[in-house]
């Protein structure tokens, strides 16, 4: 890797880990509860992954499989939240999420692909998703102001039942 490649690389670290930082941060201060949720678990799969041990030699040249762990439990969680929540955004997120996973996919199935590639694929899908939790927070805080409330979760199917017994 050329020094002005690796220099490219570190900017681009930096920008997301700061943008990500406030988007989190954000949510978590003015968040209902699934958006601080997903913001809590953005920050924890992003602080695994930063743990993951990265070589320019030898990363994304097959799936790593510690980071597919990473992002399947990310989603497990994305998934949960997405089906309690009163919202929608957190299916859209759940959505992009799961073409994330589907690059290791693509990286298992396709041995030719190119590391840059997967690299690059599978990191800027982060960026829609933190936009995604930033609108979702805005919209949490424009129906706060509208109806000065805005439930956070979805009442269970069996709750209707058990309250008319």
């Amino acid at each position: 890797m050329s020094f002005s490649t690796a220099v490219r690389v570190v900017i681009h670290i930096l920008v997301f880990n700061i943008v990500q930082g406030a988007v989190c941060l954000y949510a978590l201060l003015l968040g209902g509860r699934p958006e601080r949720w997903i913001a809590v678990m953005l920050l924890a799969a992003s602080l695994a992954t930063w743990l993951v041990p990265f070589d320019p030699s030898t990363s994304f040249r097959s799936v790593d499989m510690l980071t597919l762990g990473i992002d399947l439990t990310l989603m497990i969680g994305l998934i949960v939240v997405a089906m309690r929540a009163n919202r929608f955004w957190p299916v859209w997120l759940a959505a992009l999420h799961l073409l994330a996973l589907g690059i290791h996919g693509v990286r298992g199935l396709d041995s030719d692909l190119m590391p840059w590639m997967y690299a690059a694929a599978a990191g800027k899908l982060a960026y829609p998703m933190i936009l995604i939790l930033a609108l979702g927070v805005m919209r949490h805080r424009r129906r706060l102001a509208l109806y000065g409330r805005d439930p956070d979760w979805a009442r269970s199917w069996g709750g209707a039942r058990e309250r008319s017994s």
